[in-house]
């Protein structure tokens, strides 16, 4: 457990850098390589100082090796008994927490002090409620060209709660990706939509709503510019999510790849450290902002007192 420990103490990661920066490193000789391997328990670790000093340097390689590939099955599986199956993994990951999971098995360290999200205290849920929901929302953060996903959570409202019946989270091409929006909104029936508009978010909005109409669609989308910052949006808006927003149970979404990577992106952020996919607890915040708008405009019809 000393791994574990050390990680949880920001004091005990400072040590082991100045041992290394004080003692290790000044006894290297000219062109000396050096080879650091190590389980990633923190961000703050030596290897996740250099990787923020050297990261873009063309002399410096960081290699992440995870158990499971992108389609959630095992990188070490090698046949006739030999390594560690698919099934194994998934166990594994069953019982374990998904900080510790992500840190031993994954190369994804997360500073459990500064983890926003934690899966353990998520509202679940495995089936939706009896009769039809009061409403059925979405919101979409779009991606341009780059390795940024978008991401669509399509939100079924029964009274004071949302559930989060489907995810889209996506990093393939625009052109996939919006044939793949317009599907989803017309088979969840989605009502009204809100899309950010910053970069090419707009055209998307129009080209997605032109579509949507045309095979007989009734999603209606309105567009949102984004002013606020970044993070501040995600953080203050993270209160109203974890109270409000239900996600599927993990027994329901095992063979669901795309609803279990917005998961691990929404509980991998951390406000102690970068974020290299942030694009799900934003969208989450999106959908926070576009549901407390829509109850701002309620008019609330009273008997009169005279």
């Amino acid at each position: 457990m000393d791994g574990l420990e050390s990680a949880l103490s920001k004091e005990r990661m400072d040590k082991l850098w100045n041992l290394y920066a004080t003692d290790l490193r000044q006894r290297k000789i000219g062109d000396c390589k050096e080879l650091h391997i190590a389980t990633r328990w923190s961000i703050h670790d030596v290897i996740g100082r250099l990787e923020q000093s050297y990261g873009e340097s063309d002399r410096a390689e960081f290699i992440v090796m995870p158990a499971l590939n992108e389609n959630d099955e095992s990188n070490f599986d090698y046949g006739n008994h030999v390594g560690f199956t698919t099934a194994f993994y998934h166990e594994q990951r069953e019982i374990m927490d998904d900080a510790s999971w992500r840190a031993l098995f994954m190369n994804q360290p997360i500073e459990r002090e500064g983890q926003l999200y934690n899966e353990d205290e998520l509202r679940r849920y495995f089936d939706l409620p009896v009769g039809q929901p009061d409403t059925i929302l979405s919101i979409c953060d779009t991606k341009d060209k780059g390795k940024d996903y978008a991401f669509m959570p399509v939100a079924f409202q029964y009274g004071q709660d949302f559930y989060i019946e489907f995810m889209l989270c996506d990093n393939s091409s625009p052109e996939i990706v919006e044939a793949r929006l317009v599907t989803e909104l017309i088979r969840y029936k989605v009502k009204m939509s809100r899309f950010e508009s910053n970069s090419a978010g707009g055209k998307v909005a129009e080209k997605v709503q032109k579509e949507v109409k045309e095979r007989g669609g009734i999603t209606h989308i309105t567009t949102k510019y984004t002013t606020a910052n970044k993070e501040t949006k995600i953080i203050v808006n993270s209160p109203w999510v974890k109270e409000h927003c239900l996600f599927k149970d993990n027994s329901i979404i095992k063979h669901d790849k795309e609803y279990r990577k917005a998961l691990n992106f929404l509980c991998g952020y951390t406000m102690a450290g970068d974020n290299k996919h942030d694009d799900v607890p934003d969208g989450m915040a999106m959908l926070a902002e576009f549901v407390q708008s829509l109850e701002g405009n309620k008019v609330e019809v009273f008997k009169r007192l005279f």
